[in-house]
């Protein structure tokens, strides 16, 4: 049956087709739907960060304000200092 049978009539034939287009359309759309998910959690990521010296200056209002005792701050401020890139001086928040 196979042996005398031509390429397209192969193609026309066979199952195997159908099942690798419905496949790769699946792992098409799989692709795409990562992709936006991927891309929402970057942009909310981004939009998480904030910059260290200014919530440095908000915690040091809030422990003037009385809102914070002095070593509530120190210890916020030794968590967020070591986020920071090397080379950078604290001199403006004590």
């Amino acid at each position: 049956m196979f042996a005398n049978a031509t390429p397209s009539q192969l193609i026309r034939n066979s199952s195997f087709l159908p099942t690798i287009a419905v496949l790769l359309g699946i792992l098409a759309l799989l692709l795409v739907v990562g992709f936006r998910i991927r891309t929402h959690f970057r942009k909310n990521d981004a939009a998480n960060t904030d910059d260290p010296e200014q919530m440095l200056l908000l915690y040091e209002e809030m422990r003037r304000q009385g809102e914070l005792t002095d070593s509530e701050f120190r210890s916020i401020k030794n968590q967020i200092l070591p986020t920071r890139k090397n080379g950078q001086t604290t001199d403006r928040v004590s």
